[in-house]
């Protein structure tokens, strides 16, 4: 790749790309951070409620990122469906002003989470088909640094905006949406790109048979993202042990700072020993997260909980994408990362759900305890199909 077409070292495209996904989640976890305290003081509802909001959103999500991923392979378009989806979930921002029960909160989450969907799978694609090969776990890594670097500071500007007005939810709503503005902006100097006419006919006239090495990759992800529980009911850890709701933005800033510290050397780590690895000692991170979060007791585990919730979202979250990438054509990458992020999904539709419902009813440590199980499977059929 000429030296002109990168910027810092990265491809094009890829710093661009980071550069939308950093004011993207600036502007979304400025949201998501304080919902747990919005449902509280607001809409006087608990971790159910956030669980099954959470869990619709991620539903309606899913099934559009199959689709968008092979519409783009089939057209071999990638960028209109990146900026469509990055549009929706931006517009959705400035709604929240008007919400006023969970109805409304689903509404828009919905309508935020199919922008999502329309977007990931095409734009994963994307960087894999604008890196070289022997970079992609670098490039991944480097997106999702840029991602979680935005959810460092949405959380903490949220923070710092409810400390000043305590209930000031509409404020950092207005803001979010200001800020979603200049991801949009970024995304102008991305550019589409296409694979070989070859590939193109192939895709257009025929779907692309998937190894079974990939269908056994996709089920041991939708079980180990069974056991992922969202970092919004994680949250509640903190009220639980006695924290005030204001404070909650900065347990999830903690988690976002572990999470963007880990994500480049994660991605770089890849390149060197494999991806197969690296996801393993992510999920043994996590697993050592919920045990030190269903025994905190003090300001300290609870920030180690999240510490180590966050390098486990490092080490997986790219790696996990940029492994497909290197054993899936790039012709099918925009179909294979629609697959992975659908099951991904539909595991955190469970997650959420299932989740939030035996945290508010049975407690942290029930919860905590059905996701280690799943974990565990997940792990034990991924080893099975690694060898």
């Amino acid at each position: 790749m000429k030296k002109k077409e990168r910027i810092i070292g990265l491809p094009r495209n890829v710093f661009f790309l980071g550069l939308t996904s950093f004011f993207n989640d600036f502007s979304s976890e400025m949201i998501l951070s304080i919902l747990p305290a919005f449902f509280i003081s607001v809409l006087k509802t608990g971790a159910a409620s956030l669980g099954l909001v959470e869990g619709i959103a991620d539903f309606s999500a899913n099934v559009i990122k199959i689709y968008s991923g092979r519409f783009s392979d089939k057209i071999q378009k990638k960028k209109i469906f990146a900026v469509s989806g990055y549009v929706l979930s931006v517009f959705t921002r400035p709604f929240y002003y008007f919400v006023g029960s969970v109805a409304g909160v689903v509404g828009l989450r919905v309508a935020d989470r199919i922008g999502k969907g329309l977007r990931d799978s095409p734009r994963d694609a994307l960087i894999s088909l604008s890196t070289p090969e022997g970079e992609m776990g670098r490039a991944f890594g480097y997106h999702r640094a840029m991602d979680t670097a935005g959810a460092i500071v949405g959380p903490l500007v949220a923070f710092l905006i409810l400390r000043q007005f305590p209930q000031g939810f509409n404020i950092i709503f207005v803001t979010a949406f200001v800020v979603g503005l200049a991801a949009l902006a970024s995304l102008v100097l991305v550019k589409e790109i296409k694979v070989m006419a070859q590939n193109r006919k192939e895709v257009a006239s025929s779907p692309y048979a998937f190894p079974l090495q990939f269908k056994l990759y996709l089920a041991s992800m939708f079980l180990l993202s069974l056991g992922t529980l969202p970092v919004a009911i994680l949250l509640f850890r903190a009220k639980d042990i006695g924290f005030i709701i204001a404070s909650i933005p900065l347990f999830y800033m903690i988690y976002s700072i572990s999470y963007a510290l880990f994500s480049a050397p994660a991605g770089r780590v890849a390149d060197k020993i494999g991806e197969k690895k690296v996801i393993f000692f992510g999920y043994f991170a996590l697993l050592a997260g919920y045990l030190v979060l269903g025994t905190a007791q003090s300001l300290l585990m609870l920030i180690a909980g999240f510490l180590l919730v966050g390098v486990f979202s490092a080490l997986t979250d790219g790696t996990q994408r940029a492994h497909v990438a290197n054993i899936i054509p790039g012709g099918y990458h925009g179909s294979a990362f629609g697959y992975l992020n659908a099951v991904i999904g539909f595991g955190y539709l469970f997650a959420g759900i299932v989740g939030g419902y035996l945290w508010q009813n049975f407690g942290a440590v029930s919860a905590l305890g059905a996701s280690v199980i799943a974990v565990i499977l997940g792990l034990i059929l991924f080893s099975i199909r690694a060898k």
